[in-house]
């Protein structure tokens, strides 16, 4: 599914180019951890191509993933504002392009031009606040949900989902492990890969190198609502 809001909505092409023209270019491998959990840093990130997930690391050791990114997402903006160390761990899932926007270069913006850098800010803040309902609502599920249902509204929700024709199957334009899904639906792995096979065997998904296919949408639908 494409995203209509992002960093950049509403701001003009001119404003646009004042950001990007300050921002750097970063190619990062799959697998590839951009920023760690505790760690210092005054850089933002905003993704090109590609998609990575935000973790977080508890005292027992357990992970836990909040929110997969994709292209014109964005993370890093907390740091760069206050200069404390990063409250959670970007890990990037596949190869993806990054622009890097300095802590340093932030503030050149504000001098050279304080209308773009006050609207970016904006942005910034209403998708922080995005953000925050969108965390209130997975604790919500973890409390009320059961994995299925939980899972199914995940699948349901993921982003770039494509499909060949209008009525077909439709399938995930992004590639997770069992662990990976598992720490974003609060699962463990064998959890996960249990409720992947028993949907297999219902004909509500296809699961092929990792891909995942949906081919009974309205059943997910009906197991997102823990029925």
């Amino acid at each position: 599914m494409q995203k209509n809001d992002n960093l950049f909505t509403g701001l003009s092409e001119l404003e646009r180019k004042n950001i990007l023209d300050r921002c750097a270019q970063r190619t990062v491998k799959s697998r590839a951890v951009i920023v760690s959990q505790g760690s210092t840093g005054r850089d933002m990130f905003i993704v090109r191509s590609g998609s990575l997930k935000v973790s977080v690391l508890s005292d027992e050791g357990k992970e836990i993933s909040f929110v997969v990114l994709r292209e014109n997402d964005y993370f890093g903006e907390l740091s760069m504002i206050d200069g404390r160390r990063r409250s959670a761990t970007v890990t990037a899932i596949e190869n993806s392009e990054l622009l890097v926007l300095s802590q340093a270069d932030y503030q050149k913006l504000l001098e050279q031009h304080p209308h773009t850098a006050i609207q970016f800010l904006t942005r910034m803040l209403l998708t922080l606040a995005n953000r925050l309902r969108a965390t209130d609502e997975l604790y919500q599920d973890s409390v009320f949900l059961d994995v299925s249902a939980r899972l199914a509204k995940f699948l349901l929700a993921a982003p770039a989902i494509t499909s060949d024709t209008e009525s077909g199957p439709v399938s995930l334009d992004i590639q997770l492990s069992q662990y990976e899904l598992g720490t974003l639906v609060n699962a463990s792995r064998e959890s996960v890969n249990k409720q992947l096979k028993d949907w297999e065997t219902q004909g509500i998904i296809d699961v092929k190198k990792g891909k995942i296919k949906l081919l009974d949408i309205d059943e997910l639908r009906i197991k997102a609502v823990g029925l």
